[in-house]
C-alpha cells in the first residue's frame, strides 16, 4: 500500500507536537506543514493561494490547534479537492456549516474525522465498554478558576461532554433543558443541561466555570450496575449488587432499608485499557482511506453535538446567585 501523504496545518507549537508521531507511523509520509495561524499565510502571491497549493500537494490534511484562521473555508477547499480531513478535537463549527461540509463530503467521497476527543480516551473507553442502555447519566465538568481556559478550550469541555452522552445512550434527543447562573460574571459561571431522549434515558450536565477544584466525571446508571468514569484520577469503577446476598431477601424496614442496600452493593474497579489515543487515530485514520471504514468520530457526530449546543445556546432560562 503507497504511503498517505498528509500535511499538517496549525501554529508552530501544535505542529511540532504532531509531527513525531505522524513520522513513527509507516502509512504516512509528511509532505508539509503550513501556519494556518496567521493572516499573512493566506494572502495571494502572483495570483497564487498559498493553502489550495499547500492541500494540493497531500492526500489528507491534519488540522491543529485551536487557533485555526478561515477554518470553514479551508475546510471546504480541502474537500472540493477531494482530501481527506483529521480535525483535532471539536472546533466551533456550527451546526449549519456542519450540514454544509456534510453535502460536500457526499459529493467529494472524503473522510472527516475528529481526532483525539474524550471518546477516545482511554477512561471513557473503558467505561463505554461496561455501558448497556443507560436509564440516567450525570456528567460533571468543574473548570477551576486559578487557571484560565480559553473560549475554545471551554467549548471543547463542554461538546465532549454532549458527545459522550449522546453516544453513550444511542438515541435521539427528545427534550433540552438548560438552566445558566450567573455568579460573578455577565457570562454564566454555570450551565445545568437536562436531556431527555426518545428512549426514556435521562442525562445531566453540569458546566461549571468557576470551581475551587477541577471535576471531571462521567457516571452511568443502568439496570444491575453502575460505571463512573475520573478523567482526573484516571479510574472506572463499577458498582453492583452482590447476588448471593441479593437472594437473602428480608423483610422491608424503613429504618434499615438504606443500610441494607449499601451492604449489598460492591465496587470494583475495573482495570484501565490504555492505548495512545493519537496513534489509535491515525490507524483508523488510514483504515477509513483504505477500507472505507467510518471514523470513530466523523461528520454525524459532531453535527448531534453541535445541534445540541445549539439548542443551549437559544434556550433562555435564567438564576442569579
Amino acid at each position: 500500500m503507497s504511503k498517505i501523504k498528509i500535511g499538517i496545518a496549525g501554529n508552530s507549537d501544535s505542529v511540532n507536537q504532531y509531527l513525531h508521531f505522524i513520522n513513527e507511523q509507516q502509512h504516512y509520509e509528511t509532505v508539509g506543514v503550513f501556519d494556518s495561524t496567521k493572516s499573512e499565510n493566506f494572502d495571494s502571491f502572483y495570483g497564487l493561494n498559498p493553502f489550495l497549493d499547500f492541500a494540493k500537494r497531500t492526500d489528507a490534511i491534519l488540522f491543529v490547534g485551536q487557533q485555526q484562521l478561515n477554518l470553514t473555508e479551508n475546510l471546504i477547499s480541502c474537500i472540493k479537492l477531494s482530501k481527506h480531513i483529521l480535525l483535532e478535537k471539536f472546533n466551533q463549527l456550527d451546526h449549519y456549516e456542519l450540514m454544509g461540509i456534510q453535502k460536500l463530503l457526499k459529493e467529494a467521497g472524503s473522510i472527516f474525522y475528529y481526532s483525539n476527543v474524550a471518546g477516545t480516551n482511554s477512561i471513557y473507553t473503558t467505561a463505554r465498554q461496561l455501558i448497556n442502555n443507560p436509564s440516567n447519566i450525570s456528567a460533571k465538568v468543574h473548570l477551576p478558576y486559578v487557571k484560565t481556559h480559553s473560549e475554545n478550550e471551554k467549548y471543547n469541555y463542554l461538546a465532549e461532554s454532549v458527545d459522550m452522552v449522546i453516544r453513550s445512550v444511542s438515541s435521539p434527543i427528545a427534550k433540552i433543558k438548560v438552566n445558566r447562573h450567573y455568579i460573578f460574571n455577565q457570562q454564566p459561571d454555570e450551565l445545568k443541561i437536562h436531556l431527555l431522549f426518545d428512549n426514556g434515558c435521562v442525562a445531566d450536565i453540569v458546566y461549571n466555570l468557576f470551581s475551587k477544584n477541577a471535576i471531571n466525571v462521567f457516571t452511568a446508571y443502568q439496570k444491575g450496575k453502575i460505571i463512573s468514569a475520573d478523567f482526573d484520577l484516571n479510574k472506572v469503577e463499577e458498582t453492583r449488587l452482590d447476588m448471593m446476598m441479593e437472594n437473602q431477601l428480608s423483610l422491608y424496614n424503613e429504618t434499615n432499608s438504606n443500610v441494607t442496600i449499601a451492604n449489598k452493593m460492591q465496587v470494583f474497579e475495573k482495570k484501565i485499557l490504555y492505548f495512545d489515543a493519537l496513534q489509535k487515530d491515525l490507524l483508523n485514520f488510514v483504515d477509513c482511506i483504505t477500507n472505507h471504514v467510518s471514523p470513530l468520530v466523523g461528520i454525524e457526530e459532531a453535527i448531534n453535538v453541535a445541534n445540541v449546543l445549539q439548542q443551549i445556546q437559544y434556550t433562555r432560562h435564567e438564576s442569579l446567585v
